[in-house]
């Protein structure tokens, strides 16, 4: 059994760092796509098509496909004023709480995330712009990346239960690779 959640550990570590890669790659193209069209604009007077199109899906890589990671690394903002005045076994209880809720909340936004990127891709969904760009890349990257999230969340509480909490939110930070 040790073994196996070793190898679901490495599994769920591998994904988180893949898309955490995707979105700094999304990032850099989002940079690029806007200097390309500050320099045409200001350079040549002439703009780059589809520039706040790709901006939008690429905002959305950026930021969803990062989330799983940085759940796994426990860097998400948290603040800790209360939490550390209360007894051990209430933080643990609290960081408990707080990955079951959070698991909730992602798990809700990849299954409506899931269902909008099919139906945006069924019906050939693009936005109205100078580029017709397509919707559903940047609603299957929203739903990807909550997935993960989810599932690292769903990971963090096996941990928690099975394990026993290690660290003051409860949950135990996973060591960076």
């Amino acid at each position: 059994m040790t073994r196996s959640l070793s190898a679901l550990e490495r599994i769920l570590r591998r994904c988180n760092r893949l898309f955490a890669v995707s979105s700094g790659i999304a990032l850099l193209a989002m940079m690029l796509v806007g200097a390309i069209d500050v320099a045409g604009t200001s350079l040549f007077n002439q703009p780059l098509p589809g520039t706040f199109e790709a901006t939008e899906t690429l905002m959305v890589v950026t930021i969803f496909l990062a989330l799983g990671l940085s759940q796994q690394r426990r860097t998400h903002i948290s603040v800790e004023v209360v939490v550390k005045c209360m007894p051990v076994w209430m933080q643990r209880l609290s960081g408990l709480l707080a990955a079951g809720l959070s698991l909730l909340f992602f798990a809700l936004i990849a299954w409506f995330g899931w269902e909008a990127a099919a139906r945006s891709y069924a019906v050939g969904e693009f936005s109205s712009g100078i580029v017709n760009f397509p919707i559903w890349p940047a609603k299957g990257a929203l739903a990807l990346g909550a997935s993960l999230m989810a599932a690292q969340c769903l990971w963090d509480m096996g941990v928690a239960v099975v394990r026993g909490p290690a660290d003051i939110d409860g949950l135990g930070a996973v060591e960076a690779d």
